[in-house]
């Protein structure tokens, strides 16, 4: 942060709060190998306090004083804007970054299914210019028949200029995040974590061998409908607080009850097959209808499209002319897609360049 002049802040002199502004704003999806885009303050354009010019006339030398020092007070005030700017930014990252990753989620959900290949970016760095001027002047005016004058003026300025720096996952990046298999232990931490079982079950498991009958997760499988019957026995277990994971022989079995179902024989998805499963929840276009295979979905996440953005929408993405969203109101969407994002999480690779955010300090 660089400063012309003295910036010492005062506890009880504050100036104005800084003005926020709206530019051009969208997913901050592109396609470019590497991409630079400005941060957004919320969704919208760097973080800019205009120049607040001030004029004082004064006719005598205890206001001349008065008016040097409120002028010093203000000019110093600044400072304060600025360093309540600098402690925004943080939060206002926060949530630029989320918002972006939601977004990103959808727009490759939506490529899903309409057959297109998906493409993630990850954030590499956050960093954040700061400028800041700030000026004070008097002049001493004396004209034949008026009194003595004296005009102060000061002008301060503050404005912020940060950057997010995307980079494509791919290579064994891409493959170990979004191609390896969930393991039973990512399985059993969800659980665990309070996710209900019933949702894990649908969203993350492919397949379950009980006594040697295969039991698929797929609505259109002759044994989906005793699929769906297991799942409705550890939801009740779950329901009646008789719902456990443990370890025998080394093996993690689910407990329900009295039953017993050993982990081990279960298949699970990769995040890519989970993202593919969910992505038979989107609405189609009437006019898009000839672009997807027919699928069912299994109805624990609903994406809607429209002709017009959505306002009532947790997150939304324009892809060919539609509007794809998800409605505030519809909560079992509202968690399926907040577990999704969580397995992206999960299952990035611990090598994967994590975001690094520079913020200058006092």
């Amino acid at each position: 942060m660089r400063r012309e002049g003295p910036c010492i802040p005062l506890a009880r002199l504050q100036a104005p709060g800084p003005v926020k502004t709206r530019t051009a704003s969208g997913p901050g999806l592109g396609l470019e190998p590497v991409l630079v885009q400005p941060v957004l303050t919320g969704r919208g354009a760097p973080r800019r306090v205009p120049s607040r010019p001030a004029l004082r006339r004064v006719t005598s030398r205890p206001a001349l004083a008065l008016a040097l020092i409120l002028a010093l007070a203000l000019l110093l005030g600044g400072c304060s804007a600025a360093n309540q700017a600098l402690r925004a930014d943080f939060v206002d990252f926060n949530g630029i970054v989320q918002f972006n990753q939601a977004q990103q989620m959808l727009l490759n959900l939506v490529r899903l299914h309409y057959r297109e290949a998906p493409l993630f970016l990850q954030a590499g760095s956050l960093s954040a210019a700061y400028e800041s001027r700030a000026s004070a002047s008097a002049s001493l005016t004396k004209e034949p028949g008026y009194p003595r004058t004296t005009e102060v003026g000061i002008d301060y300025a503050f404005a912020s200029k940060p950057t997010i720096t995307y980079t494509p996952i791919e290579g064994q990046g891409f493959t170990t995040q979004f191609m390896r298999p969930i393991t039973p232990d990512t399985f059993a931490l969800l659980v665990r974590s309070g996710w209900p079982v019933a949702r894990l079950m649908e969203l993350l498991v492919e397949k379950v061998i009980i006594g040697g009958e295969m039991l698929q997760n797929h609505p259109q499988a002759p044994t989906y409908p005793r699929f769906q019957a297991l799942v409705a026995t550890l939801r009740q277990a779950e329901a009646a607080g008789r719902l456990g994971l443990i370890e025998e022989q080394g093996a993690l079995v689910a407990r329900a009850g009295a039953e017993r179902f050993p982990i081990k024989s279960w298949e699970f998805r990769s995040l890519f097959d989970v993202m593919f499963a969910a992505a038979h929840n989107i609405e189609t276009p009437a006019a898009y209808r000839d672009r997807v295979r027919p699928a069912l979905g299994n109805g624990v996440l609903t994406i809607r499209a429209s002709a017009e953005r959505p306002l009532d929408a947790l997150v939304w993405v324009e892809h060919d002319g539609y509007w794809y969203s998800i409605a505030h109101a519809d909560v079992q969407s509202k968690d399926t897609f907040a577990l999704l994002l969580l397995l992206a999480r999960i299952q990035a690779t611990p090598s994967a360049a994590q975001p690094v955010l520079t913020l200058p300090v006092r």
